[in-house]
């Protein structure tokens, strides 16, 4: 799966994470600024909120897979925290059967209603919708991950997970000018 960014926009990518890292602060200790965007993409400090461990120091940091596919990693204290990933991919693709594998491995995936496919797992969610860009037809998948220890409450994980995954693609598909 490939993410095809605007021209310019890896550079955005960079800027933002690079100020998300930067901007983040200690208002007292152990807690850092919540941002409302993560590597560029807005997604709103009530969507990102749950999915975040206490911490003094938060980092992002928007990684170029090559290919145009991109990932976010977020750091709380240098620890992974939760890693993002979008890709454009063709309209015919089935995005839950490419990833079958890593959505069993986040646990337990299951059906929402986000997108035209959504599902959310004990450690992940994973959406996909249609993009019409520049002409052509395509599809915008986004996977969210929480890796490492996870609270005990796994019900309410998975709703966080499903409420940040359903405010994660429409951004994203914003941001890369999907049209209806």
């Amino acid at each position: 799966m490939t993410l095809r960014l605007p021209k310019g926009r890896r550079g955005t990518l960079a800027a933002a994470g690079l100020a998300l890292l930067t901007a983040a602060g200690c208002s007292q200790p152990s807690s850092y600024a919540m941002p409302d965007q993560v590597c560029g993409i807005s997604v709103g400090t009530d969507a990102l909120r749950p999915l975040l461990p206490s911490g003094e120091r938060l980092g992002a940091e928007p990684v170029d897979l090559g290919g145009g596919s991109s990932v976010c990693k977020v750091s709380v204290d240098k620890k992974p925290a939760l890693y993002l990933k979008a890709d454009l991919v063709p309209s015919d693709t089935d995005p839950v059967q490419v990833r079958r594998r890593e959505l069993d491995r986040y646990g337990h995936p299951a059906a929402i209603d986000v997108g035209d496919q959504g599902r959310v797992a004990d450690s992940g969610a994973l959406a996909a919708d249609h993009c019409r860009r520049q002409g052509e037809d395509r599809k915008v998948v986004v996977e969210a991950h929480v890796p490492g220890d996870l609270s005990e409450d796994v019900p309410q994980r998975r709703e966080d997970l499903s409420r940040f995954i359903g405010t994660y693609l429409p951004a994203v598909q914003k941001s890369l000018g999907c049209a209806g």
